[in-house]
C-alpha cells in the first residue's frame, strides 16, 4: 500500500572524508493526507534531513547515502530555518512572483495575489523593497508568502518562527492553525518553541539523537507519557500543553497555577541590585540604519562592566544592526560609539576583537577553518597560545557543547543547532570583557541553551559585560539585568525587565508578551481572581 507521505526503512548519512556520518537509522513514518504532524529531537537528531527526504530534496538536491523506501508528493513547498537560502530573486515581490510563475498564474493577476500575501503573513513594507534589506524575522515572513503562494499539497515547515518576535510567533502560528482548519493540506513541522505550535497538532514524533523514532502519538500522550526522555534529551517542552490557558486563569489551585504564582513571587523578591561600575560601551547621539535609511536615531546609552543587557523589539526595529554597529561590524550613520572611554574608531582590530567577541544570528558568516577543531582552536593560534594549551581549551569546549563526536567533521555539515553550539563555543575560548550575541540560543536544544547560559552567567561574574539580542521573553525575565526595548526608532523602555513585564498598557504597545507568571497576575486582576 502506498502512503500518501512517508519512509519505510530509512536510513540517510553523509559522507565526510573516508567515513559516513549516519543521521537516520532504519525509521519507519507514515503520514496521512492532511495531517498535521509536529517531529521533535534533541539537536543533531535529524529532524531536517527527514524533512529534505519527504520533500525530495535528498537526494535530488543534495547528496547523501540513502537506504530504505520513500513515498513522497509533487506538489510540495518546504520553509528553512534559513529563509536567505531558498530565496532567487532581488526584491520582495519578484520572489512571490516567482512562486505564482510556478502555477503559471497570469501576469495581470500577480500584483493583487501578491499585496494579498505579504498581507496574510503580517510583511507591510513596500512589495519592491530590496530583499537584502530585511532582518531576519521580515525574510522568514517573505519565506512563508512565498510558500504559501505556491499552494501546495504538502507544506514543510523547519523552524518557520525561530527569527521572529513573540507577537509575530503567535500570530503566525494563529494564521497557519487557520489555514489548517479549512484547508486539506498536510502540514509537517519542525519547531523547537511548542507553545502555540503543538495543541493543534494530530501527531507527534519523536527521535532520539541516534536518529531513531522513540514515540508516535497524540500529542498529549507524548508530552505526557515521554516527558522524562524528553527532558533528558534536552528537548523543550511545552510550558501549557496539554493544560489550557482559561483553566489556569480561572483554578488558583490548579498545579500549573501554583508553580506560575511561585514564580512571580520569586522574580518579585529577586536581589535585583546591580552596582553600575565603570562604563564599558556608550554612546553618544548615535544612529544607525541600513543603507543610510535611519532606523534608530540619537541614542545615547550607557552598558556598564559586569552588566547583562537584553536588547529586544519587532522585527526589523533595528537590533541586530545596533549590535553590529557596536563592534563596527555595520557603519553607524551618525554620532560615536566608545569602548572603554576610547572611540570605536581609534581601536585597531587586533586590539578590538582581543576586547570584545560577536556570535552572529547566522552562524555560518563567522566560520574560516575546515574542522569544527580547528573553528574553535583558530583564535587562541592566532593570539600565538601554545599548542598544548590550545588543546586543553579546545577539547574542552568540545566536551561542554556536545561537539567531541563532530570535531573533525565541515563546520558547513552541522546541522544548525550544532553550527550555533561552535559559533558560541569560539567566542569562549577567550576572555574579553565584551560579548555581542545575536540570538544565541535560536536553535538550540535545552540542555545546551543550559550550558550556554551557565557559562555566560560565569563569565558576567567575572566582569564581562554581555549585551544580548533575544526574543526569548523567559530567558529575559531570568538572566538580564535590564532590557532595551526599539520601537518605532526610539528607545520606548530602557530598564529592569520586570517593570516592563509588569506594565500592561506598555506591554499592549510593543512586540512583548511577558512570560506566564506575569501573564497570570494580569488576568486575574482583569477577572478579579487573585
Amino acid at each position: 500500500m502506498q502512503w500518501h507521505l512517508g519512509c519505510r526503512n530509512l536510513s540517510v548519512g553523509f559522507d565526510h572524508q573516508e567515513e559516513t556520518v549516519q543521521v537516520l537509522d532504519q525509521i519507519t513514518v507514515s503520514i496521512r493526507r492532511g495531517e498535521k504532524v509536529l517531529i521533535l529531537g534533541p539537536s543533531g537528531s535529524g529532524k531536517s534531513t527527514l524533512l529534505s527526504v519527504l520533500s525530495g530534496i535528498i537526494p535530488d538536491h543534495v547528496e547523501a547515502e540513502v537506504t530504505g523506501e520513500i513515498d513522497r508528493q509533487e506538489a510540495c513547498g518546504v520553509m528553512f530555518q534559513d529563509p536567505d537560502s531558498q530565496f532567487c530573486m532581488l526584491h520582495v515581490d519578484e520572489e512571490i512572483a516567482f512562486s505564482l510563475e510556478n502555477r503559471q498564474v497570469p501576469r495581470a493577476e500577480m500584483d493583487s495575489i501578491i499585496q494579498q500575501m505579504m498581507s496574510m503573513v503580517g510583511l507591510h513594507i513596500a512589495p519592491h523593497t530590496p530583499i537584502d534589506t530585511l532582518s531576519g524575522g521580515m525574510k522568514q515572513r517573505l519565506a512563508l508568502a512565498c510558500l504559501l503562494a505556491l499552494e501546495p499539497d504538502v507544506l514543510f515547515f523547519d523552524e518557520p518562527t525561530a527569527q521572529l518576535d513573540p507577537v509575530s510567533r503567535r500570530d503566525v502560528f494563529r494564521l497557519l492553525q487557520d489555514i489548517a482548519a479549512t484547508s486539506n493540506q498536510t502540514m509537517v513541522f519542525v519547531e523547537h518553541v511548542l507553545d502555540g505550535c503543538i495543541e493543534w497538532m494530530d501527531r507527534v514524533i519523536l527521535l532520539d539523537h541516534r536518529g531513531r523514532v522513540i514515540a508516535d502519538g497524540e500529542p498529549a500522550h507524548i508530552v505526557t507519557a515521554y516527558r522524562q526522555q524528553m527532558e533528558e534529551a534536552g528537548i523543550w517542552l511545552p510550558r501549557l500543553f496539554p493544560y489550557s490557558w482559561s483553566d489556569i486563569v480561572a483554578d488558583p489551585s490548579h498545579p500549573l497555577a501554583a508553580e506560575l504564582h511561585r514564580e512571580y513571587r520569586e522574580q518579585m523578591e529577586r536581589d535585583r541590585s546591580f552596582t553600575q561600575s565603570s562604563v564599558r560601551v556608550q554612546t553618544d547621539r548615535l544612529t544607525i540604519g541600513y543603507r543610510k535609511r535611519p532606523v534608530m536615531q540619537d541614542m545615547n546609552l550607557s552598558l556598564y562592566a559586569g552588566e547583562w543587557v537584553a536588547i529586544a523589539g519587532q522585527n526589523g526595529s533595528g537590533k541586530s544592526t545596533l549590535l553590529k554597529s557596536l563592534l563596527r561590524l555595520e557603519p553607524a550613520l551618525s554620532g560615536r560609539i566608545l569602548l572603554q572611554d576610547k572611540e570605536l574608531r581609534k581601536w585597531t582590530d587586533r586590539d578590538l576583537y582581543a576586547e570584545a567577541g560577536f556570535v552572529f544570528q547566522n552562524p555560518e558568516l563567522q566560520f574560516v577553518t575546515d574542522t569544527v577543531y580547528d573553528e574553535i582552536a583558530f583564535g587562541g593560534r592566532q593570539r600565538g597560545w601554545s599548542e598544548s594549551e590550545v588543546e586543553a581549551k579546545t577539547v574542552q569546549l568540545l566536551r561542554e557543547f556536545g561537539l567531541e563526536q563532530h570535531r573533525e567533521q565541515h563546520p558547513f555539515t552541522l546541522s544548525l543547532g550544532q553550527k550555533r553550539r561552535l559559533s558560541v563555543a569560539t567566542m569562549l575560548l577567550f576572555d574579553q570583557k565584551l560579548l555581542l550575541l545575536d540570538e544565541p540560543t535560536f536553535g538550540q536544544d535545552a540542555k545546551t541553551s543550559a550550558e550556554l547560559l551557565r557559562r555566560l552567567q560565569q563569565r558576567q561574574q567575572q566582569g564581562t559585560t554581555i549585551i544580548m539580542v533575544t526574543h526569548d521573553m523567559e530567558l529575559v525575565d531570568q538572566y538580564a539585568d535590564r532590557i532595551i526595548l526599539l520601537q518605532r526608532g526610539e528607545v520606548a523602555y530602557n530598564g529592569p525587565p520586570y517593570q516592563l513585564f509588569s506594565n500592561e498598557s506598555m506591554l499592549q504597545d510593543s512586540s512583548i508578551i511577558a512570560p506566564l507568571p506575569y501573564q497570570l497576575i494580569h488576568q486575574r486582576k482583569e477577572r478579579n481572581v487573585i
